[in-house]
């Protein structure tokens, strides 16, 4: 389903990736761990070609995104969902709103619309917070608000780069078991963290990064390998 092959990303005169090669099958759960400044943000923003590479190439299915042109990013990105550590949630209006955003640009009938937002409000457990704002909400319960504008579209892929880095352990972990949940639906979901107890016990594939360079890649990892 992704392939990088050769990829190297270079800002001014630093390298942030040097020669990333991997292979991300169909329904897989990945972390992505490391220290802040390992590489794994910069990977992330080339899967959905916020970043392009300076050299290589960055497959989802059978197309190669680092050579897309900028007018059919939009359909592309509509192919995965991303979560991203601040929620990047609208603060002035519901939930409900935030999510249906997501798929009023693709022409459906306002009962599909309204089904979809409630199947994803309902896979994470705030169909009762439909009508609330953000501002309403806890921090777990806005990242909840996040996945589900996320998954609303039944993309094949979810990115969450730092999903639980503002939360406490007790709500990352109920957020973890959501996209593990997730992933238990065919979807594949890949994970940017540097949050041990999470990764030791989840048990998921883990590519370690480290100075832009994966230095391992093991099933059924943990966080030390």
């Amino acid at each position: 389903m992704i392939q990088l092959k050769n990829v190297y990303k270079k800002y001014r005169e630093a390298y942030a990736l040097k020669n990333i090669n991997l292979d991300i099958m169909s329904s897989e759960f990945v972390f992505l761990t490391g220290s802040s400044g390992a590489g794994k943000s910069t990977l992330m923003k080339l899967l959905y070609r916020e970043e392009i590479p300076t050299s290589g190439t960055v497959m989802i299915g059978n197309i190669n995104i680092a050579k897309l042109p900028n007018d059919r990013v939009p359909n592309i990105r509509r192919c995965m969902g991303i979560v991203f550590q601040d929620y990047k949630l609208l603060p002035n209006i519901s939930v409900y709103d935030n999510i249906s955003l997501v798929i009023r640009t693709l022409g459906m009938r306002n009962q599909e619309i309204q089904e979809r937002v409630k199947g994803a409000l309902n896979v994470v457990g705030l169909l009762n917070k439909m009508n609330a704002k953000p501002s309403e909400l806890s921090g777990g319960e806005q990242q909840r608000v996040s996945i589900a504008r996320a998954i609303v579209n039944g993309p094949p892929l979810l990115i969450a780069d730092e999903p639980t880095g503002n939360l406490d352990p007790k709500t990352s972990m109920e957020i973890m078991q959501i996209l593990e949940q997730i992933n238990e639906k065919g979807i594949t979901v890949i994970v940017s963290t540097h949050n041990k107890e999470i990764v030791d016990k989840f048990k998921k594939r883990v590519i370690r990064m480290h100075e832009g360079q994966i230095v391992w890649d093991v099933r059924e990892g943990t966080y030390e390998q």
